[in-house]
C-alpha cells in the first residue's frame, strides 16, 4: 500500500493523467508518420493533444503553487512536467512539419524513429502507473531503464538516417535541409523521453 497522502496523491494522479494523454498523442503521430500520406487528417487530433497538454500542465503548476505538501521537491516536479510537455510539443511539431515541408517521401529511418517515440512512451506510461511508490516498486527504475535504451537505439537509426542522407548524390539543397530538419527533431523527441527517465531516477535517489 502507498504511504502517500490524498494531497501527494493528487499530484501522481495528475502525473498519471499528464502520462495517458502524451501516450495517447504517441499513438496518433505514430499512425501520423508510419503511414504518411494517409492519415494526415489526423494532424488537427495532433495539435489537440498538444493543447490538452499544455492545460493539464497549468493545472499541475496551479496546484504546486497551492500545496503546502508535496511528495518531492517543487523543482524536481517542475522539471519533470516539463520535460514530459516536450515530448508531445515534439511529436506535433514533427508531424506538422511533414505538411508544412511538403513532404513526398517517407524513408524508413523515419518511421522507426516515430515508433521508437511510441515505444517510449508507452514505458513512460507504464512508469508513471507505478510512481506513487516509487520508493519500493522496481518497476518505476526498470521503465526508466528501458527508455534509457530505446533512446539508444533511436541514436543509431539517427546517426545512420544522417549518414544515409548526406551520402545521396547531387542531393537537392532543400531536400537535405527538410530531413536534417525532421531527423533532428525526432531525435529531440527521444532525448526528452531519455530525461524524463533520467528526472525520475533522480527523485527516486534523492528520496530513497
Amino acid at each position: 500500500m502507498s504511504r502517500v497522502s490524498k494531497k501527494e496523491d493528487q499530484f501522481y494522479e495528475m502525473f498519471q493523467e499528464l502520462s495517458a494523454k502524451i501516450l495517447s498523442a504517441s499513438d496518433c503521430y505514430f499512425d501520423i508518420i508510419s503511414t504518411y500520406p494517409e492519415h494526415m487528417d489526423r494532424l488537427e487530433e495532433m495539435k489537440q493533444y498538444e493543447t490538452d497538454c499544455d492545460k493539464m500542465l497549468s493545472r499541475i503548476f496551479e496546484h504546486l503553487s497551492e500545496s503546502f505538501i508535496t511528495p518531492f521537491d517543487r523543482e524536481d516536479i517542475s522539471s519533470l512536467i516539463l520535460k514530459m510537455d516536450d515530448v508531445v510539443d515534439g511529436m506535433e511539431n514533427v508531424s506538422r512539419r511533414y505538411e508544412l515541408f511538403h513532404v513526398n517521401t517517407n524513408p524508413p529511418e523515419a518511421t522507426e524513429m516515430a515508433r521508437l517515440a511510441n515505444e517510449a512512451c508507452h514505458c513512460m506510461d507504464t512508469l508513471f502507473q507505478h510512481f506513487h511508490d516509487f520508493r519500493r516498486d522496481p518497476v518505476v527504475m526498470e521503465e526508466a531503464g528501458k527508455i534509457h535504451k530505446i533512446e539508444d537505439e533511436g541514436d543509431a537509426v539517427f546517426h545512420d538516417a544522417l549518414a544515409r542522407l548526406f551520402d545521396e548524390k547531387d542531393p537537392v539543397p532543400t531536400h537535405l535541409l527538410k530531413w536534417n530538419t525532421i531527423y533532428n527533431k525526432q531525435e529531440e523527441i527521444l532525448d526528452s523521453c531519455k530525461t524524463v527517465a533520467a528526472l525520475v531516477g533522480n527523485v527516486v535517489l534523492k528520496n530513497a
